[in-house]
């Protein structure tokens, strides 16, 4: 199978890129409260939602043309904040389950910072696109606002990803049935375009790649009976 450098969404798990870090925290996305979701007369389900997917293509700069994406993806989950943290901070078992992760390998632990390295492919008509990048993961509890987040930044990549920030932020909240987890996954990122139709394509399948990681970490806690 031939390879050439990914040309396709990257924004998945996320990541950070320091090279326009400013810029991107400074997005008025990143600046709202990350735990006052859902929007007014919105009702969350265990189907994630994707509240906000979208694109912009800047000026080229070194030689180099970046896409900034922004995304907002919401979910509730019928699992315990503890559970859902616990599925996602166990990187290693990601790989099994997680949609196009190829390999996963623990760079450092400490606490609740975790380095990471990803490798990411996508398949498409033959060819296989793949990017790879360090991640640096920080869970933070707040216990008495029964919330925790767990935010990222890139460490480094291939070249694909230009910039990106964000976060899971998570609150558990009671429902009928129990304890239940309201989950956010906030990030702007850049990825780096390669071809023309590049923003369409990403346009196009984002919003459900980026709901897909959410039903795969679910899927993962029930199948290890997690609740």
């Amino acid at each position: 199978m031939k390879t050439r450098p990914l040309f396709l969404l990257l924004w998945l798990l996320a990541g950070a890129r320091i090279f326009a870090i400013p810029a991107i925290l400074n997005d008025p996305l990143l600046q709202q409260d990350p735990w006052g979701f859902p929007p007014s007369g919105t009702t969350l389900s265990e189907k994630a939602k994707t509240m906000l997917f979208s694109l912009e293509t800047l000026p080229k700069e070194d030689r180099i043309t970046w896409i900034r994406t922004k995304q907002d993806i919401q979910a509730l989950l019928p699992l315990s904040l503890k559970s859902f943290a616990e599925v996602f901070l166990d990187f290693p078992s990601q790989v099994a389950y997680m949609p196009r992760l190829a390999k996963i390998t623990m760079l450092k632990q400490d606490g609740g910072l975790y380095e990471v390295r990803q490798r990411y492919e996508i398949h498409i008509l033959g060819y296989t696109y793949p990017t790879e990048y360090d991640m640096r993961y920080e869970y933070v509890e707040y216990p008495e606002q029964r919330r925790a987040e767990i935010r990222w930044h890139l460490l480094g990549s291939d070249g694909s990803i230009g910039g990106s920030e964000g976060g899971w932020f998570m609150e558990e909240v009671s429902i009928a049935s129990g304890a239940a987890v309201k989950v956010r996954n906030l990030n702007v990122g850049l990825v780096r375009k390669d071809f023309p139709l590049q923003a369409q394509i990403m346009n196009l399948v984002g919003p459900g790649e980026l709901e897909g990681i959410v039903t795969a970490l679910y899927k993962e806690a029930k199948r290890r009976g997690l609740r």
